[in-house]
């Protein structure tokens, strides 16, 4: 029997007249024959690609061409430009995979699974000059030996100064640089003007800080009002008045000397009546 139409088509007969289709997946004209849009690659221009898995169509190979989770960037000759994206590994024509999972998929120097990428906890966790020790995956931020400041921020090299701040002194004292016996660099607290005690754990204020907040037999001593005489030696037998804040001292009757030093008794010849 003739067949009227052409390769690739499918024939059939309505009222007795041959109608030609072209097959599934063919174009062109029945009665001269169909075709596939394409065979190969040469068939599609530079940014498709012959694909025979879609009825040899052209189409953009990055539908088809790239593996698991990969990247199409671009088309070049008909052929797709794959890559793994940021975090994933492998053969972006065939499958891309991440870095990890878990934390146990992480080697030890980057032993954290951040966002499929295994990750330095350390990386960006402490501040300028600091040092970071992981305790896990924890990072522990200090600063190193022989500097000063927020290990979370900046840390500096030491100064003597930092030896009194924080102040280590107690209320009311204030807080010096100096050195030990030994010649080591130390603290040293000292009450502030008008005030007395242990500097260590607290100073309070004195009743005194001048002779004239005092009683005129009194003198201001440490910040406390008390006798003048207490802050005077006399010598040997001497007596002491105190006086307008000041120590006086002299010889008491029967005696003669310096009364600073020494007071000796002043003794007379008797008188012997002669005839």
């Amino acid at each position: 029997m003739f067949n009227p139409c052409g390769p690739n088509t499918n024939c059939q007969v309505y009222n007795y007249t041959a109608v030609c289709e072209c097959l599934p997946g063919y174009m062109g004209s029945p009665l001269a024959g169909c075709r596939h849009e394409c065979d190969y690659d040469g068939d599609c221009g530079l940014s498709l690609a012959c694909i025979d898995c879609i009825d040899n169509k052209c189409q953009n190979p990055c539908y088809t061409k790239c593996g698991q989770n990969a990247e199409c960037i671009g088309v070049k000759d008909h052929a797709a430009i794959c890559k793994c994206p940021q975090g994933y590994y492998g053969r972006a024509d065939i499958a891309c995979r991440p870095e990890c999972t878990s934390n146990s998929e992480c080697p030890s120097y980057k032993p954290l699974c951040s966002l499929y990428t295994c990750k330095d906890p350390c990386e960006s966790a402490c501040g300028i000059n600091a040092r970071c020790d992981l305790r896990g995956i924890t990072p522990i931020c200090s600063c190193p030996p022989d500097t000063v400041g927020s290990p979370y921020e900046y840390c500096r090299p030491y100064t003597k100064e930092d030896l009194c701040s924080p102040n280590p002194c107690g209320v009311n004292a204030k807080c010096e640089t100096g050195s030990d016996d030994a010649g080591n660099e130390r603290p040293v607290c000292t009450c502030l003007p008008g005030y007395f005690g242990n500097a260590l754990t607290g100073c309070v204020r004195g009743e005194c800080s001048g002779d004239e907040d005092c009683l005129n037999s009194e003198a201001c001593i440490n910040y406390r009002c008390v006798n003048a005489c207490m802050n005077m030696q006399c010598g040997t037998n001497a007596e002491c008045s105190p006086r307008n804040h000041i120590a006086g001292c002299s010889c008491p009757p029967g005696h003669n000397g310096d009364a600073l030093e020494y007071c000796h008794p002043v003794y007379s010849e008797p008188y012997i009546q002669r005839y």
